[in-house]
C-alpha cells in the first residue's frame, strides 16, 4: 500500500496539472504547490522525529531546489500543449536519460542492449506524437511532446546531481528544503507578478487539483513512496512505476475526455518495452523515475 497510494496520486496527478493549466499559468501553479508541499512535509518530518538542521549539503540542497522547479516548469509548459497521456507515457523514458547523463558525466556503462531500449522507446514516443496524422509532426503540433520530452532531461539533470544528497540527508528533510527554498523565491515572485486576486476565484475544480498536486502529490506521496522503497526490492518498485502511466491513461479518458487511440497504445508499448531493456541491462533502475 504504501508504493500503490504514490503511484495512484501520480497517475492522477497529470490529469490535475491539465485542470489547473487552464486557469493558471505553470509558475502560478507550481508556486501554490511548494506553499502546500512545504508546510505539509514538515509535519511528517516532525511526526517521524527527524532533524531538519543543520543539514548537510546545503548548497547542493539549493541548486536541487532550482532544479526541481525548472523540470516542473517545462514539464507543465509541454502539458499545456499535449495530453496528460502522453505526458505519462514520455516521463517514463526518464530512466534512460539518467543512464545516458551518468554515461557522459559519471562515466557508467552504456551498452548496446541501453542503446537499443532509447531507440525502442524513442519510437513509441514517435507514435504518440503521429497519433494517426503526420501533420502532428510540425513544430506547432508536435512542440508539447517535444517540450515534455525535455523534462525527461531536467530530470535526468535533477537525479544525477542529488545522488550525493540523498546518501547524507533523509529523503523527505532534502525534499522538505528542496521545496521550501524554492517557494521562498518563487511564492513571492508570483504574488508579485500575479498578484493575490489571481488566485481567488478559480473554479472549484481547480481549487481542488491544487490542493491533491501539493499535498497528496509532492507531501503525502513522496512520505509514502520512500517508507516503500524501504520495504521492496528494485524490481518489486518497478513494476509498481510502469503501472503510473495505464492510471493516467484512464483517468484521462475517464475526467477529461482524452481519447485512448491505437497510436497511443503502440506508443505505450514500445516505450515500456524500450525502458524495460534498458533498466534491464543497464546500472540505472526505473524506480529512479519517481524518487
Amino acid at each position: 500500500m504504501f508504493l500503490l497510494f504514490p503511484v495512484v496520486f501520480w497517475g492522477i496527478s497529470y490529469i490535475a496539472i491539465k485542470v489547473v493549466l487552464s486557469e493558471l499559468e505553470p509558475v502560478e501553479m507550481i508556486s501554490v504547490r511548494f506553499l502546500l508541499a512545504a508546510p505539509t512535509l514538515y509535519l511528517i518530518i516532525r511526526l517521524k522525529g527527524l532533524q531538519i538542521w543543520p543539514v548537510a549539503e546545503f548548497g547542493k540542497l539549493v541548486l536541487a531546489a532550482f532544479m526541481i522547479f525548472l523540470h516542473f516548469w517545462v514539464m507543465a509548459v509541454g502539458m499545456k500543449e499535449t495530453t496528460a497521456s502522453n505526458t505519462a507515457w514520455i516521463l517514463t523514458t526518464a530512466p534512460i536519460f539518467i543512464a545516458i547523463l551518468s554515461w557522459i558525466y559519471l562515466k557508467e556503462k552504456f551498452s548496446g542492449w541501453q542503446w537499443l531500449g532509447l531507440f525502442v522507446a524513442c519510437s513509441g514516443v514517435w507514435f504518440l506524437t503521429y497519433n494517426g496524422d503526420f501533420a502532428n509532426f510540425q513544430w506547432t503540433n508536435s512542440r508539447g511532446d517535444v517540450i515534455v520530452l525535455g523534462s525527461c532531461v531536467t530530470w535526468a539533470i535533477y537525479t544525477v546531481g542529488t545522488r550525493d544528497i540523498t546518501k547524507k540527508v533523509n529523503p523527505l528533510v532534502a525534499t522538505f528544503w528542496m521545496t521550501s527554498l524554492a517557494g521562498l523565491v518563487f511564492i513571492p515572485y508570483t504574488l508579485m507578478t500575479s498578484g493575490i486576486e489571481r488566485f481567488m476565484n478559480l473554479q472549484d475544480n481547480t481549487y481542488i487539483s491544487l490542493l491533491f498536486l501539493g499535498i497528496f502529490c509532492l507531501a503525502i506521496a513522496f512520505w509514502l513512496w520512500s517508507e516503500g522503497l524501504a520495504r521492496q526490492t528494485a524490481a518489486e518498485v518497478g513494476i509498481y512505476l510502469y503501472v503510473e502511466p495505464l492510471i493516467t491513461v484512464v483517468g484521462a479518458w475517464a475526467l477529461i475526455d482524452e481519447s485512448i487511440t491505437i497510436w497511443l497504445v503502440v506508443g505505450a508499448v514500445l516505450i515500456s518495452a524500450g525502458v524495460y531493456i534498458a533498466e534491464k541491462y543497464g546500472a540505472v533502475k526505473v524506480a529512479e523515475h519517481d524518487v
